[in-house]
């Protein structure tokens, strides 16, 4: 409007009254500055899940011409979270299946049959792979009485593991959301395969074995053995592009360097992408020794017959008798000779 002659706002209005009201505290008589706007605050408090509509009116006049400004409103009532979470749990690569009844609280104005939609709300950084995880299907989305919940079929089929909640809303087409909390939770897949690698001690053997992604996109990708697994099994790369289906894919070698004998070396290893994991159980190994047969041995470690017959055969000599008689003789003979000396 022309700064000269600012329109000035006689009054406000909102029909029906109730659910909506307005907030302004000065209805009329407010002069607008030029090109300046007004504020008109409204408060919604519905007492049922059902669509509200309203409009509000602001009159005023400008040059001497009533003038009239019509806004329509228009309510959406959510109702409270259901208490209760539903809760779908199962390995990656597998399934969950359900089929879920959903309690429309605080139902009203259903006076015939009516069909409610449902949309998904997924944390922002997961909606990739809930969107490749999660499906919901309608079993009865149309009902004819208040007391009556609606159906749905929910199918949790990931391929890798996570764990994560999604509120699934119920949408009335004439206005009302109900929402319900999903909680999905991916467990650790069986493995996909086992590799074993068999190497001498001090030595390396490798395998290696080609990979596609399930997609027909190349996808990054992350190669590592869990924490628990041997440290003298590797895996190259570690990260790169996935080759999408259909292609030659990316080769994985698998490699084993063991040190020592003893148990045999385990581990856990782990290809993921941001929608798919592969798991493989490795096994280090040492090559089967086998005895030698009919080899002579080169040590003499037994007895010749006649040797061995005499062992245990000989009289038992007291050599501390033998030693002490020995003794007395000896000093018998020489006091004698010592006499025959003296006598003569």
């Amino acid at each position: 409007f022309s700064p000269s002659a600012p329109p000035r706002v006689s009054g406000g209005s909102m029909r029906p009254s109730g659910t909506f009201t307005l907030l302004m505290r000065k209805r009329s008589g407010v002069t607008l500055a030029p090109f300046a706007s007004l504020q008109v605050p409204v408060s919604f408090a519905p007492l049922s899940i059902e669509e509200k509509r309203a409009t509000v009116s602001v009159r005023g006049a400008y040059r001497n011409r009533n003038l009239t400004w019509v806004f329509p409103l228009r309510g959406a009532v959510n109702a409270p979270p259901y208490p209760k979470a539903f809760t779908f749990r199962c390995k990656a690569k597998t399934t969950a299946r359900k089929v879920v009844d959903l309690p429309l609280r605080s139902l009203a104005g259903l006076t015939g049959p009516e069909t409610f939609t449902h949309e998904l709300i997924c944390p922002p950084n997961m909606e990739g792979i809930i969107g490749k995880s999660l499906t919901v299907n309608p079993v009865e989305p149309t009902i004819t009485d208040p007391n009556q919940p609606v159906r749905f079929q929910v199918a949790f089929e990931p391929l890798r593991p996570f764990s994560t909640s999604v509120k699934l809303v119920i949408v009335r087409g004439t206005g009302g959301r109900w929402p319900f909390e999903l909680q999905l939770d991916a467990m650790d897949p069986d493995p996909d395969d086992q590799i074993v690698i068999e190497a001498n001690l001090r030595t390396t053997s490798s395998v290696a074995f080609r990979l596609t992604n399930r997609f027909p996109v190349y996808a990054p990708f992350q190669a590592f053995f869990s924490t628990d697994s041997a440290m003298t099994l590797q895996v190259h790369p570690s990260t790169g592009l996935l080759g999408p289906v259909d292609t030659q894919g990316t080769v994985f070698t698998v490699s084993f360097s063991p040190t020592e004998y003893g148990k045999l070396q385990r581990g856990r290893l782990v290809i993921q992408t941001e929608d798919m994991q592969w798991t493989y159980e490795v096994t280090g190994t040492h090559p089967h020794v086998l005895v030698p047969q009919n080899v002579s041995s080169r040590v003499e470690s037994r007895l010749e017959t006649h040797i061995a017959g005499q062992l245990g055969k000989h009289r038992h000599i007291n050599a501390v008798k033998r030693n002490m008689t020995t003794t007395a003789l000896a000093i018998g003979r020489e006091r004698l000779l010592h006499e025959d000396q003296g006598g003569l």
